[in-house]
């Protein structure tokens, strides 16, 4: 088989696919030979006829069978030979099967090339986690305001649990410590991929913006369907977020893009966790301040 690939600057990428003949007869052979057993011919019994009836009763149907199976398997091919990341379903044209050879040609998006300027050494600076005991204090005070009963502070402890009121803030002071940790944590990541984002000029692919933004809607439209919105009211809505959309589309694909990038460079394995896997590379490279 003969594979030849061009790219164009619009992230596309033309295949030139040869099959020669020797592919081409036994792909026919092998549908002749699945025709044979399920096709009734009169005067046959199922699987007798020979190859001449066969090609008399369906060579139309036979041509597409075999059409449709190996253009499909040599496309499937060629994009492996050719090492191509494609981002859509392929365009055929100018398909020709003569003389036992098939020839066409397979134009199909592909991912931008991404050059990352820097992804190792990124300068981040984690700020220093305090809790105040006013901040545990008001919590706690907010909390007692919420209860109906007015219980003093020992009862109030005791009936969520614990011990004493003491035990109580000591618990109060951890989950607010965690959360203030998980929130720096957030905002150590946004500003991790802020830098790669910089780092990395390219424009989204629109298939995959367009496929994010239907996503988007999606779980937009879900949510609002939970709270018992109207459809009308919903299709209002989505209208008016489309621009939000467009933005978070665009930035989440390159996101993803970049990240994969990393990965790509890095053999970080490609499963479900590889950006999470990507970000805590990147994470683990960066200088600290």
């Amino acid at each position: 088989m003969k594979v030849t690939a061009k790219r164009s600057k619009e992230n596309k990428v033309t295949l030139d696919i040869e099959v020669p003949q020797d592919i081409v007869k036994k792909k026919f052979d092998e549908v002749y030979e699945k025709i044979g057993k399920e096709a009734k011919i009169p005067g046959f019994r199922p699987g007798t006829a020979p190859r001449s009836i066969l090609e008399q009763h369906h060579a139309k149907f036979a041509r597409e069978e075999v059409l449709k199976d190996l253009i499909s398997e040599t496309y499937q091919q060629g994009v492996k030979t050719e090492n191509i990341d494609v981002i859509d379903i392929p365009e055929i044209s100018e398909v020709k099967l003569e003389s036992d050879v098939l020839t066409y040609k397979a134009c199909v998006e592909v991912k931008p090339e991404i050059n990352i300027k820097q992804y190792k050494g990124l300068k981040l600076k984690k700020k220093e986690i305090k809790v105040e005991q006013a901040e545990v204090d008001e919590y706690f005070q907010q909390l007692k305001k919420g209860r109906q009963d007015g219980v003093s502070d020992e009862k109030l402890a005791r009936s969520l649990g614990y011990k004493t009121k003491e035990e109580f803030l000591d618990c109060l002071n951890k989950q607010l410590f965690l959360k203030k940790e998980n929130e720096e944590r957030a905002r150590l990541e946004k500003e991790l991929i802020d830098q790669l984002v910089k780092n990395t000029a390219f424009p989204a692919p629109k298939i995959l913006v367009d496929k994010r933004i239907h996503e988007l809607e999606h779980q937009a439209a879900h949510q609002m369907e939970n709270y018992g919105i109207a459809e009308d009211k919903i299709k209002e809505r989505l209208k008016e977020f489309a621009p939000k959309f467009k933005v978070e589309a665009e930035e989440q694909v390159k996101i993803f893009l970049i990240l994969e990038e990393i990965a790509k460079l890095e053999k970080i394995e490609r499963d479900d966790h590889m950006v999470n896997r990507a970000i805590e590379f990147v994470f683990a490279e960066a200088e600290w301040t």
